[in-house]
Protein backbone atom coordinates (compact mmCIF):
# COMPACT_ATOMS: atom_id res chain seq x y z
CA UNK A 1 0.00 0.00 0.00
CA UNK A 2 1.23 3.31 -0.88
CA UNK A 3 0.77 6.59 0.78
CA UNK A 4 -1.09 7.89 -2.84
CA UNK A 5 -3.50 4.91 -2.71
CA UNK A 6 -7.00 5.72 -1.91
CA UNK A 7 -8.14 3.42 0.92
CA UNK A 8 -11.73 2.27 1.50
CA UNK A 9 -13.39 -0.41 4.02
CA UNK A 10 -12.90 -4.17 3.03
CA UNK A 11 -15.97 -6.38 2.95
CA UNK A 12 -14.42 -7.87 5.97
CA UNK A 13 -14.17 -4.24 7.28
CA UNK A 14 -18.30 -3.19 6.23
CA UNK A 15 -19.02 -6.70 8.18
CA UNK A 16 -17.51 -6.23 11.22
CA UNK A 17 -18.87 -2.74 11.60
CA UNK A 18 -22.65 -3.82 10.89
CA UNK A 19 -22.60 -7.20 12.54
CA UNK A 20 -19.70 -6.83 15.53
CA UNK A 21 -18.14 -9.90 14.14
CA UNK A 22 -15.00 -8.73 15.24
CA UNK A 23 -14.15 -7.61 18.61
CA UNK A 24 -12.14 -4.43 17.33
CA UNK A 25 -11.57 -2.08 20.40
CA UNK A 26 -13.42 1.38 20.23
CA UNK A 27 -10.49 3.48 18.97
CA UNK A 28 -10.43 1.37 15.85
CA UNK A 29 -13.86 1.29 15.16
CA UNK A 30 -13.88 5.37 15.31
CA UNK A 31 -11.17 5.12 12.84
CA UNK A 32 -12.89 2.36 10.64
CA UNK A 33 -15.85 4.40 10.68
CA UNK A 34 -14.26 7.29 9.19
CA UNK A 35 -12.81 5.45 6.10
CA UNK A 36 -15.00 6.52 3.21
CA UNK A 37 -12.40 5.61 0.06
CA UNK A 38 -12.01 9.43 -0.53
CA UNK A 39 -8.82 10.12 1.04
CA UNK A 40 -5.39 8.75 0.39
CA UNK A 41 -3.71 6.11 3.13
CA UNK A 42 -1.69 9.23 4.07
CA UNK A 43 -4.05 11.36 4.39
CA UNK A 44 -6.45 8.90 6.71
CA UNK A 45 -3.06 8.03 8.42
CA UNK A 46 -2.83 11.86 9.49
CA UNK A 47 -6.32 11.75 10.74
CA UNK A 48 -5.38 9.03 12.48
CA UNK A 49 -2.72 10.48 14.35
CA UNK A 50 -4.55 12.85 15.78
CA UNK A 51 -7.31 10.18 17.49
CA UNK A 52 -6.80 7.69 20.12
CA UNK A 53 -5.63 4.62 17.88
CA UNK A 54 -3.26 6.43 16.13
CA UNK A 55 -1.28 6.05 13.26
CA UNK A 56 -0.43 1.87 14.90
CA UNK A 57 -4.43 1.75 14.90
CA UNK A 58 -4.73 2.27 10.82
CA UNK A 59 -1.66 0.11 10.63
CA UNK A 60 -3.43 -2.73 12.41
CA UNK A 61 -6.74 -1.73 10.22
CA UNK A 62 -4.60 -2.80 7.27
CA UNK A 63 -2.84 -6.06 8.73
CA UNK A 64 -6.35 -7.32 9.81
CA UNK A 65 -7.76 -6.43 6.42
CA UNK A 66 -10.53 -4.00 7.40
CA UNK A 67 -9.24 -1.70 4.81
CA UNK A 68 -8.11 -1.95 1.05
CA UNK A 69 -7.23 0.36 -1.51
CA UNK A 70 -9.56 1.18 -3.79
CA UNK A 71 -9.51 0.21 -7.31
CA UNK A 72 -8.02 2.40 -10.18
CA UNK A 73 -8.28 2.13 -13.96
CA UNK A 74 -4.81 2.03 -14.24
CA UNK A 75 -4.57 -1.12 -12.02
CA UNK A 76 -6.98 -2.56 -12.96
CA UNK A 77 -6.13 -2.15 -16.82
CA UNK A 78 -2.78 -4.10 -15.70
CA UNK A 79 -3.81 -7.04 -14.58
CA UNK A 80 -3.96 -10.39 -16.06
CA UNK A 81 -7.12 -11.56 -17.71
CA UNK A 82 -8.99 -13.36 -16.09
CA UNK A 83 -10.26 -16.94 -17.09
CA UNK A 84 -13.93 -16.07 -17.45
CA UNK A 85 -14.74 -14.67 -20.56
CA UNK A 86 -16.54 -11.09 -20.41
CA UNK A 87 -20.44 -11.25 -20.15
CA UNK A 88 -22.09 -9.75 -23.51
CA UNK A 89 -22.55 -6.19 -23.73
CA UNK A 90 -26.49 -6.82 -23.22
CA UNK A 91 -25.72 -9.19 -19.37
CA UNK A 92 -23.37 -6.08 -18.95
CA UNK A 93 -26.31 -3.69 -19.10
CA UNK A 94 -29.09 -5.19 -17.09
CA UNK A 95 -27.29 -7.77 -14.45
CA UNK A 96 -26.47 -4.22 -12.58
CA UNK A 97 -30.06 -3.70 -11.90
CA UNK A 98 -31.31 -7.25 -11.92
CA UNK A 99 -31.56 -7.49 -7.51
CA UNK A 100 -32.76 -4.05 -7.16
CA UNK A 101 -36.34 -4.55 -6.29
CA UNK A 102 -38.40 -1.39 -7.14
CA UNK A 103 -38.65 1.28 -4.28
CA UNK A 104 -42.01 3.15 -3.50
CA UNK A 105 -41.47 7.24 -2.12
CA UNK A 106 -42.61 7.33 1.39
CA UNK A 107 -43.38 11.08 1.45
CA UNK A 108 -43.85 13.22 -1.57
CA UNK A 109 -41.62 16.40 -2.81
CA UNK A 110 -44.27 18.51 -1.06
CA UNK A 111 -44.29 16.82 2.20
CA UNK A 112 -40.01 16.60 2.35
CA UNK A 113 -39.88 20.40 1.59
CA UNK A 114 -42.26 20.71 4.54
CA UNK A 115 -40.10 19.16 6.42
CA UNK A 116 -37.20 20.87 5.63
CA UNK A 117 -38.92 23.92 6.12
CA UNK A 118 -40.41 22.87 10.02
CA UNK A 119 -37.40 21.04 11.23
CA UNK A 120 -35.02 23.96 11.86
CA UNK A 121 -38.05 26.05 13.45
CA UNK A 122 -39.02 23.18 16.12
CA UNK A 123 -35.32 22.51 16.62
CA UNK A 124 -35.08 26.07 17.40
CA UNK A 125 -37.96 26.29 19.63
CA UNK A 126 -36.62 22.80 21.85
CA UNK A 127 -33.21 23.92 22.15
CA UNK A 128 -35.30 27.66 23.54
CA UNK A 129 -36.65 25.22 26.43
CA UNK A 130 -32.92 23.51 28.24
CA UNK A 131 -33.19 20.84 30.31
CA UNK A 132 -36.70 20.97 30.29
CA UNK A 133 -36.81 19.90 26.18
CA UNK A 134 -34.08 17.21 26.28
CA UNK A 135 -37.24 14.80 25.33
CA UNK A 136 -39.04 16.64 23.19
CA UNK A 137 -35.52 17.61 21.44
CA UNK A 138 -34.85 13.81 20.81
CA UNK A 139 -39.20 13.32 19.65
CA UNK A 140 -37.70 16.40 17.15
CA UNK A 141 -34.77 14.53 15.71
CA UNK A 142 -36.50 11.51 15.26
CA UNK A 143 -39.40 12.83 13.51
CA UNK A 144 -39.06 12.05 10.01
CA UNK A 145 -41.97 13.71 8.36
CA UNK A 146 -43.60 16.58 8.24
CA UNK A 147 -46.46 14.93 9.75
CA UNK A 148 -44.69 13.45 12.87
CA UNK A 149 -43.54 17.01 13.54
CA UNK A 150 -46.53 18.18 13.51
CA UNK A 151 -47.66 15.81 15.48
CA UNK A 152 -45.68 17.00 17.99
CA UNK A 153 -46.40 21.24 17.83
CA UNK A 154 -49.08 20.81 20.40
CA UNK A 155 -46.22 19.11 22.60
CA UNK A 156 -43.85 22.17 21.58
CA UNK A 157 -46.31 24.54 21.80
CA UNK A 158 -47.53 23.80 25.37
CA UNK A 159 -43.68 23.43 26.85
CA UNK A 160 -42.97 26.74 25.16
CA UNK A 161 -45.99 28.25 26.90
CA UNK A 162 -44.91 26.56 30.12
CA UNK A 163 -41.16 27.90 30.30
CA UNK A 164 -41.09 30.56 27.95
CA UNK A 165 -45.21 32.08 28.35
CA UNK A 166 -47.44 32.79 25.93
CA UNK A 167 -46.09 35.05 23.86
CA UNK A 168 -43.79 32.77 22.76
CA UNK A 169 -45.57 30.13 21.98
CA UNK A 170 -47.71 32.58 20.14
CA UNK A 171 -44.91 33.23 18.10
CA UNK A 172 -43.95 29.89 17.51
CA UNK A 173 -47.01 28.91 16.61
CA UNK A 174 -47.27 32.13 14.00
CA UNK A 175 -44.07 30.90 12.28
CA UNK A 176 -45.09 27.27 11.99
CA UNK A 177 -48.84 28.70 10.39
CA UNK A 178 -46.41 31.02 8.00
CA UNK A 179 -44.37 27.90 7.19
CA UNK A 180 -47.01 25.57 6.14
CA UNK A 181 -48.54 28.84 3.92
CA UNK A 182 -45.48 28.64 2.02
Amino acid sequence: MQPGDRIQKSASGRAALAGRSQELPGPLRTLLLMVYGDKTAAEYSEIASRLPAGRDGFQQLITLGLVEVVPTLAGIGGRAPSATPAPAPEEVLHEPMADVAPVTATHTVDEAAQQRLLYPEFVRAVADLGLRGVMLQMKVERAMSAKELLALRDAVEAALGKSKGDAVRIEFSKRVDFLLSQ
